[in-house]
């Protein structure tokens, strides 16, 4: 394919080596309800990365707790999960590549981060991680990735066959197939999207590997 127009990127496992800290924080999130509620609950993140932390959790109490999450537990859910993760993404490193990627094509291709943290947090660490001024945008939730492409594609009138989204996660590439867009898997360390037909360990190969998309 032409190097794409626009370049929407996951963060977390795609940007950044972060995907373990969120994987302790759902962890942590549900271990006063018992080893195997803990578990499960990051089990099936585990399988769903990339959703909202505001919608998992409602999910995650019905399907294991039996029962409906409250408003008051929702929210400290919400803000003890920030609390645990935030500082740690911010001090992560990068994956391997990425930044020289960004610096030298940020003025030939339009870069965007479409993450399902929620927005004003996903915009702080990009901002401590000295990272704004390759993107044109950084989106989170409650928008859904999905919503993210499609506003892009519209205000920036670019069809969908110039458009890439960089993933790791099935909600990634759901996303990228759901508004017909490409889609390139980054191989995180559960390496769920082995099968994909295009993938990249890290971005030291991504443009040689786009070139033969």
């Amino acid at each position: 394919m032409d190097f794409p127009k626009v370049i929407f990127l996951d963060f977390d496992g795609v940007i950044c080596e972060s995907c373990g800290i969120k994987n302790d924080a759902y962890y942590n999130s549900y271990i006063k309800f018992g080893h195997e509620i803990a578990q499960k609950a990051l089990d099936y993140h585990l399988l769903h990365g990339g959703i909202s932390r505001v919608k998992l959790f409602p999910e995650l109490h019905k399907m294991f707790l039996g029962r409906e999450i409250t408003e008051e537990e929702h929210v400290k859910m919400c803000e003890n999960f920030t609390l645990m993760v935030e500082k740690a993404v911010v001090e992560a490193p990068l994956v391997n590549g990425v930044e020289t990627f960004l610096k030298e094509y940020h003025s030939k291709t339009l870069f965007f981060v479409s993450s399902g943290t929620p927005e004003d947090e996903m915009r702080r660490i990009v901002e401590k991680k000295q990272l704004s001024r390759y993107f044109k945008a950084v989106f989170g939730s409650p928008d859904t990735k999905e919503t993210h492409i499609l506003n892009v594609l519209k205000e920036y009138e670019i069809s969908p066959q110039k458009a890439l989204f960089v993933g790791d996660a099935t909600t990634d590439r759901d996303a990228a197939k759901n508004t017909g867009i490409r889609f390139l898997a980054r191989l995180s360390p559960d390496r769920l999207l082995e099968d994909e037909k295009f993938k990249i360990e890290d971005f030291n190969s991504i443009v040689d590997t786009i070139s033969k998309m």
